[in-house]
């Protein structure tokens, strides 16, 4: 009792003396509002903390955020999940991704590679349905990425840094006044690691390798009073290779003919505001982004001569290629009116929104030895090429009430209405032309306790558009499935009680209906086994738990932030088909009913101590872990648990800052993409293809020094 007390007192006195937290700002609303202000479960990751962890991509702070997790199957972690919620991968067919990636206002959405962290002001993250958000809808949750405007005064930043595996990034920022009613930024981020991965048969250590290169450009004018107009621009150009995975089970490869992971592009966004009407604001937002990807991998993950001639597996060995080349061009309007800032009773928000997006497939498939000669140079190699073309157009009234019922009670209304259209067609004569419409919304009630503290209660209803699977070889049965429709019911708490001290915390129901989850069969062709995938619909099931995070400013001196995360995830009545436990003979599907969703850990949690020993040294010691998790819906093979640890030391000499920073200290396996190869075959022709697991590893030990000068 008495070390308790001595504690307990030392907290206080240590808070006494700390310094006040800085009200963060959520810019993803209809309306500015601060953090603890707003009824939804929100995480807000800003430009220190983004410094702090060394962040390039946006893979790289997806640990930070309670219930949030990624899958990896190429050179990023690009599928995001939230809430166990979201896609794992995109091979052949079209893909509604259920978590939407906003940046700077441009929909990045199923283009997460191309996401940097160049020059970020902060991150929000949204859990749970977004209908009412901007014009983009998102079931399972939005991320909203808000770039640094330019400053009044002439600033800059340059900044490098060097590390382990060949890692290097230089990055530049300038920032001015061109006038007194122009405002000019340019940044400029490039990337560069051979990866974590040795290719043994090629001798080299940079097949799965970063290189990455970012420009962002952002103009603003106040062209009157009344109405202000932003430009902002980025070009993206990424060469990163994909070797992952191993048939060994390791960071050691034997692939001849590494993959590649791809993006070049362009993007831009104008974005105008009008205050001069007594009644509203005017806020429009007009996008374009036109990328090209490339992805493609060695399916074999071997080398032709792999069982040498007088061997037990001779010529059981294939040797494939795979290669997805998408022109993705997507178009977007938001027109919106929204009441004043200073509005006292009701506030209010309209809008409509357009999208349209042209995604063109053409996919190169080649056989290198379809007459089994491995032996010799390739000579008659067989390529199957595939193409598709897919057009969408998103038509979208929304809009929200914010209507005050007492002195502390708010109800909070919002509502979409959505018309859906898509025309589908490939070169195997397959064309779909689905339209549907759709419909979410929200209700909130809020209560704001005192000034320090908010209660809220939520119920919204999300919804992630139905589809179609074009591979002909499919069953009728199988060639379309429905829109998948979630329930989200919350209840949250978020509060100062101390003017050092923040907490939030959640509480979730989600009930899924038609959840849409991906399938995956082996048909043998030309003398190998080629996967085909498809979406299917699982009856039900439901997602619940909690997110808490906290930001406590214990001293002048010392910081503590972090977050929690607990998710139970199930199926409802879910016969699996495609599963490898499934029984061949009889047809009889595997069952999934209680079974936990993929990429779904139990928990999740963070956190971290930031101390500074006086100007000017500071330490930040991190300890992130997540639980393990099923890898898919078609085995069940799971993730390892683990626990990471991170530090970062800084010295700051006048406008200079130098760092020292070490990820994953004791050097812990962990595994962000798994598969099963079972029954039929495996991947391994030196074991006759007997079934088992294999996975791609997550980073090892990095370490390395950077520098930054600010003026």
């Amino acid at each position: 009792m008495y070390k308790f007390s001595v504690l307990l007192s030392l907290a206080v006195s240590a808070v006494a003396f700390a310094e006040p937290l800085e009200e963060i700002v959520v810019t993803g609303e209809l309306h500015k509002v601060g953090q603890l202000r707003l009824a939804n479960s929100v995480s807000v990751i800003d430009a220190e903390l983004i410094e702090s962890r060394n962040a390039k991509n946006l893979e790289s702070i997806l640990s930070l955020a309670p219930n949030v997790n990624f899958s990896s199957g190429a050179s990023r972690g690009r599928f995001i999940q939230i809430r166990g919620i979201g896609e794992r991968s995109q091979f052949v067919d079209p893909v509604n991704p259920s978590v939407g990636i906003i940046v700077d206002g441009i929909d990045f959405t199923g283009l997460g590679t191309g996401v940097s962290m160049l020059d970020a002001a902060q991150v929000e993250i949204f859990r749970g349905p977004q209908g009412t958000l901007y014009g983009a809808n998102a079931l399972a949750g939005m991320i909203n990425i808000v770039g640094s405007r330019p400053t009044t005064d002439t600033r800059g930043r340059l900044a490098a840094g060097v590390g382990n595996y060949g890692s290097y990034d230089v990055s530049a920022t300038v920032s001015t006044a061109l006038s007194a009613n122009i405002g000019w930024r340019i940044s400029a981020l490039k990337n560069v690691t051979d990866g974590y991965i040795e290719n043994d048969y090629l001798g080299r250590a940079d097949t799965n390798n970063i290189d990455e290169s970012t420009l962002r450009n952002m103009f603003t004018f106040q062209l009157s009073e009344h109405l202000s107009v932003d430009l902002t621009s980025y070009l993206i150009d990424i060469d990163n290779g994909y070797d992952a995975f191993s048939l060994d089970n390791n960071r050691h490869t034997l692939s001849d003919q590494p993959g590649q992971d791809r993006q070049k592009g362009n993007a831009h966004a104008l974005k105008a505001n009008y205050s001069g009407m007594s009644f509203a604001d005017v806020e429009g937002l007009l996008s374009y982004a036109d990328n090209s990807t490339e992805y493609g991998y060695d399916e074999d993950w071997s080398y032709r001569e792999i069982c040498p001639i007088d061997s037990e597996c001779a010529f059981w060995q294939y040797s494939t290629t795979d290669n997805y080349e998408r022109d993705n061009t997507n178009t977007s309007l938001d027109l919106r009116l929204l009441s004043k800032p200073d509005t006292e009773g009701v506030r209010w928000a309209a809008g409509i929104y357009y999208k349209s997006q042209q995604v063109d497939l053409v996919r190169s498939y080649v056989n290198n030895d379809p007459d089994y000669d491995f032996y010799n140079p390739i000579s008659n190699p067989l390529t199957s090429i595939y193409t598709s073309e897919h057009q969408t157009e998103n038509l979208a009234l929304y809009g929200q009430l914010e209507i005050p019922l007492a002195i502390r009670w708010t109800l909070i209304t919002g509502l979409r209405a959505e018309n859906y259209s898509a025309d589908f067609s490939d070169d195997q004569d397959e064309v779909f032309a689905p339209e549907e419409s759709l419909w979410g919304g929200r209700v909130a009630l809020e209560f704001q306790a005192n000034d320090e503290t908010l209660f809220y209660g939520l119920v919204s209803r999300g919804y992630k558009v139905g589809g179609f699977n074009p591979d002909p070889s499919l069953e009728t049965v199988e060639k379309t499935f429905d829109t998948e429709t979630m329930l989200n019911y919350e209840l949250g708490i978020k509060s100062a009680p101390l003017p050092s001290l923040t907490v939030q915390s959640a509480l979730f129901y989600q009930q899924r209906d038609a959840i849409q989850i991906k399938q995956s069969r082996a048909y043998p062709v030309e003398g190998v086994f080629e996967f085909i995938d498809f979406l299917d619909n699982a009856p039900g099931g439901a997602n619940y738990g909690l997110e808490a995070e906290f930001n406590w400013a214990a001293s002048d001196n010392l910081a503590l932030f972090g977050s929690l995360a607990l998710l139970q995830t199930e199926f409802d009545r879910f016969e699996n088909k495609s599963h490898v436990d499934r029984n061949p003979l009889t047809g009889v599907g595997y069952d999934m009913s209680q079974r936990d969703q993929a990429h779904a850990p139990e928990h999740q949690y963070f956190l971290a101590a930031r101390y500074e020993f006086g100007f000017p040294l500071m330490l930040q010691f991190e300890i992130e872990g997540k639980d393990s998790f099923y890898f898919s819906e078609s085995h069940n093979e799971q993730s390892e648990a683990y626990t990471l640890f991170n530090v970062r030391a800084e010295y700051e000499l006048g406008n200079t800052v130098l760092a020292l920073w070490m990820k994953n200290i004791t050097d812990e396996l962990t595994e962000t993409r798994g598969f099963y190869f079972s029954h039929d075959f495996g991947n391994d022709p030196r074991k006759l293809y007997a079934p088992e697991p294999y996975t791609q590893k997550g980073d090892p030990q990095t370490f390395g020094a950077s520098v930054a000068y600010t003026f």
